[in-house]
């Protein structure tokens, strides 16, 4: 072609686009293991540091609504080979554990869903969630399971800060009500719960995570399951009595939030093709997309823990679980419930 000044005022704006569209991943996995797969699925992960080893749960169930979960807990010196050291299970289906700890105690919390009976002729369906926790001195031996707060709310995610056990507990009962109520509720033992404060009532809030700012501010990410699907982000002051809320521009379930220094990060399911597990980093007033990690199908409910070495000397680095099907075949009917447990170190390229 004859070039032109438009010829080549067209290519410059192409290349520009171009490079608009390409710019690379702020963020990379360094390495990453299959934690566990055997055929089921497994799901629902949580991660932690403890007494000098790393610690992995997750549901184990035959599909991802079935009524036969239990929780797993797995250890790890090196995040790469993990051993089984806990079962946990009850009369219902037990999902979604994550871990709490003190100096002494690694606690697990999960919720369980009973059962509730039609009049007619039809199949039981779930009926409400009671949340349970067990604990281990050891990571070995674990205590009786025992239910936390009242039944029909979750504590989806315990968060101890200042000595002080805090979950943002919601309404979870089906057929689902058209609003939910999200609590913050604050316990000194990890046993006893009482509500400190009503976060809202307003939308159809649930999975959320928190993290307490060097300012005193306190931020509250929290998944939204009504038709406008973005999350919520709620702040507190330091005595969090008073929370407002604000919807942020992105799709996010399970947000798991971990601090780097001055900076916040969350790592969760989001909306790209499809659903996919991401990591994004918090600032104040937006959500900023790093990263989509390898997963597909029914995925993420990450894990997210600092890598204590990025600490001393960064770039920013983590350590995270999460599940996927992008490894199975979905089209198998012997394997369309499949799905698999990943840990991997994530750090950010700039």
């Amino acid at each position: 072609m004859t070039y032109t000044p438009r010829a080549h005022f067209i290519h410059a704006l192409t290349a520009i686009l171009f490079a608009a569209v390409s710019i690379p991943a702020r963020a990379g996995l360094d390495w990453q293991v299959t934690a566990y797969a055997d055929g089921k699925h497994n799901a629902f992960t949580d991660l932690a540091f403890w007494k000098g080893a790393y610690y992995l749960c997750f549901r184990h169930a035959t599909a991802h609504m079935s009524m036969d979960g239990e929780i797993r807990v797995m250890k790890s010196a090196d995040l790469k080979t993990w051993t089984l050291c806990g079962t946990l299970d009850t009369f219902g289906d037990d999902r979604d554990p994550h871990f709490a700890t003190t100096d002494d105690s690694l606690f697990v919390y999960f919720g369980v869903w009973d059962l509730a009976h039609d009049s007619g002729t039809g199949l039981p369906d779930r009926g409400r969630v009671r949340s349970y926790v067990a604990s281990s001195t050891d990571g070995e031996r674990w205590s009786k399971i025992q239910g936390v707060y009242e039944p029909g709310f979750w504590l989806w995610r315990v968060r101890r800060h200042d000595g002080v056990f805090y979950s943002a507990a919601y309404t979870a009962v089906r057929p689902k009500p058209e609003v939910r109520e999200t609590r913050l509720l604050r316990s000194e033992d990890g046993l006893n719960w009482t509500q400190m404060a009503l976060v809202t009532n307003e939308r159809m809030t649930g999975e959320a995570d928190f993290c307490w700012r060097p300012d005193g501010q306190v931020w509250l990410i929290s998944r939204a399951n009504d038709r406008n699907g973005k999350a919520e982000w709620f702040r507190s002051d330091a005595t969090m009595r008073t929370w407002s809320g604000t919807t942020t521009t992105a799709l996010v379930h399970s947000p798991a939030i971990e601090s780097w220094k001055d900076r916040v990060f969350m790592a969760g399911r989001g909306s790209g093709e499809g659903f996919e597990t991401m990591l994004w980093e918090i600032t104040d007033g937006k959500l900023t997309e790093l990263m989509v990690l390898p997963s597909g199908g029914d995925n993420a409910y990450p894990g997210l823990v600092a890598d204590p070495a990025s600490l001393e000397a960064g770039p920013p680095a983590f350590f995270i679980s999460w599940y996927s099907q992008h490894e199975t075949d979905r089209n198998n009917p012997e394997q369309k419930d499949t799905a698999n447990i990943y840990v991997g170190r994530v750090v950010l390229s700039k």
